[in-house]
């Protein structure tokens, strides 16, 4: 295959070789990584430095960045959230809460953002389990699937569909339309939101039931407690671990004595005043210590003592904090104490001024209450707490939904393009004061980053040798054999690389290797083009692959081989209905 290709297609196939390398080992950021391959193709000659930004003017970005602001104006009118009230007494059961947030995540996410759609309803849905002592572990799973689903109905549902309507009109087609994308994608979503519900039960039991004095439990916190003076002078090390009777102790990592760090301390040995004790148990337990024994919550210095209320919150994706050694540095700048850090349900047993939270890490805060949705905001944080529900929604709360309505009708009705229609609506809700706060901070710019960097990439690489050698073996395989074949060969690659990438990176790196290699085959481009975007949407087997899959990780208390447990019948079915149905609907 090597033999086949020109110098730029072996140069273009390094490139994306090293971006998939970069996506997958997450090292660096994945719009870093795409802006390193645009880089390099334009030093190569294989972009003209004149189309080395094209793709920021591209019409997929700006309606990629538009559905996002006006999908965080409809998540902030509380229209979604007042569609519970009369819902409220089926949410007494684990089979009920399951199915009601999953069917509103996957029918929000059919005209918002799917992770917006999640991020909206996951405090809503906390609070929900927590009346019916029912583990949160048993209903965020299959919201984050059901956002995934719904996301494959429509154009706007999620970014991959936006790019693949783009790479349709760059075959000798016209875009895909609003809702090209439902016939294949609304039996797929109906089908597999039914399944999350009714695999529910071989999910574990891992977050905890029932309701305790701090808002929200997911498993153990690593605390930091200090010794004030006045401390009684027989309290040890075991009387501090067995402070409650039975199983549910705390666990003494280590020491810090001015300055001198003693791990794993005899059980014998005595607290002293000054001394900083590291421990790691529920917070209710630690609690109940604090209170018994009269220790303080350890702050960044030995004369800071804490302020505040406790709030929880999930690390996100674009969060500053995330891989940051500072993080307790930077939150401590903006008057925000780091008290605890749980990952996939388990206490990080590092000091908490070196931790450095990962995406999807459950970090417990102490702030004035206030300040919850500007520190949320500000840091790339979604807050656990609950939230009252909007019930009194006003006409002047309507207008993000009928303004995104509005732009989706003149759009299907072929009045203007998507783009222009999402930015009149987006304009429509400024000039009446609807976009609260600077609209800015409601674009994903990493994302944003990424499409515009890998476009003109993806560009170049299908036009290439590369493209062409690599498409060629696909048909090759296909030749001969009937149409299905070739559109569940390319379904099944996107599914199957989607969990090392982006799934956008996934659309524009796919996209043109299908294409052609359909053209080659005498398969229909549509056919595998949405191969690809359903492909690309349905990672179900990793919390890394999708943004909504991470949010749920940490608050769920799963670990990593969950996710097969109810992903693997789904992307099953995906296969083997998505195939037939694409071939129905556009072979």
């Amino acid at each position: 295959m090597l033999a086949a290709m020109h110098g730029d297609g072996a140069l273009i196939l390094l490139i994306f070789a090293a971006g998939l390398l970069g996506f997958a080992t997450e090292r660096i950021r994945h719009d870093l990584v795409a802006l390193m391959m645009l880089a390099a193709s334009v030093i190569l000659g294989l972009v003209p430095a004149k189309d080395a930004f094209s793709g920021f003017g591209d019409t997929a970005v700006i309606t990629v960045a538009a559905v996002m602001v006006l999908s965080a104006a409809v998540s902030r009118s509380g229209l979604l959230e007042r569609l519970l009230r009369p819902l409220q007494p089926l949410l007494g059961a684990e089979v009920g809460i399951a199915a009601i947030y999953a069917t509103l995540c996957g029918t929000a996410s059919t005209v918002m953002n799917n992770v917006g759609a999640l991020a909206l309803l996951l405090p809503a849905a906390l609070a929900s389990c927590r009346a019916a002592r029912v583990s949160p572990s048993r209903v965020l799973m299959p919201m984050a699937f059901a956002s995934l689903l719904g996301g494959l109905v429509t154009l706007i549902g999620t970014p991959p569909n936006i790019l693949l309507a783009r790479l349709r009109s760059e075959y000798g087609g016209t875009a895909f339309a609003m809702f090209d994308f439902t016939w294949v994608g609304l039996p797929l979503a109906v089908v597999g939101i039914i399944m999350t519900i009714l695999l529910v039960r071989l999910l574990p039991e891992r977050a905890e039931r029932g309701e305790e004095p701090l808002k929200f439990r997911i498993a153990d916190y690593l605390f930091e407690l200090r010794v004030p003076a006045g401390i009684s002078a027989d309290l040890t090390v075991e009387r501090l671990a067995a402070t409650l009777p039975g199983d549910d102790r705390l666990e003494v990592h280590a020491i810090d004595r001015g300055g001198v760090l003693v791990t794993a301390p005899r059980p014998t040995r005595r607290l002293l005043p000054g001394d900083i004790v590291q421990v790691e148990g529920r917070a209710p337990v630690v609690e109940q210590a604090i209170a018994r024994w009269g220790l303080q919550l350890a702050g960044e210095s030995a004369d800071d003592v804490l302020e505040g209320a406790f709030a929880e919150f999930v690390v996100t994706d674009g969060s500053a904090l995330v891989n940051n050694t500072g993080a307790s540095a930077l939150l401590a700048r903006d008057g925000v104490a780091l008290v605890a850090v749980s990952r996939r349900g388990k206490a990080i047993a590092e000091a908490l001024a070196m931790q450095a939270p990962e995406a999807g890490d459950v970090l417990l805060l102490q702030l004035p209450a206030d300040r919850v949705p500007a520190v949320a905001e500000a840091m790339g944080l979604l807050p656990l707490a609950d939230r009252p529900l909007n019930l009194a929604t006003s006409p002047r709360d309507l207008l993000p939904a009928l303004a995104l309505v509005a732009a989706i009708a003149a759009a299907a009705f072929g009045l203007a393009e998507l783009s222009l229609t999402l930015l009149l609506g987006v304009l429509a809700l400024a000039l009446t004061g609807r976009l609260q706060g600077d609209a800015y901070r409601d674009i994903d710019w990493p994302v944003i980053l990424l499409l515009a960097a890998l476009i003109p990439v993806a560009k170049a690489f299908g036009a290439s040798s590369a493209a062409d050698s690599i498409a060629g073996l696909l048909s090759g395989l296909g030749q001969g054999q009937p149409a299905w074949l070739l559109v569940a060969a390319a379904l099944a690659a996107t599914m199957a690389v989607t969990p090392f990438l982006n799934n956008a990176a996934a659309v524009l790196i796919m996209g043109p290797i299908a294409a052609q290699a359909g053209i080659e085959a005498g398969v229909s481009v549509d056919a595998m083009l949405m191969a690809v975007g359903v492909g690309a949407s349905c990672d179900f087997l990793t919390p890394i692959g999708h943004q909504s899959n991470v949010l749920v990780w940490g608050p769920g208390g799963y670990q990593f081989g969950d996710y097969a447990r109810i992903g693997a019948p789904i992307s099953l079915m995906v296969l083997l209905l998505g195939t037939p149905l694409i071939v129905w609907a556009w072979g």
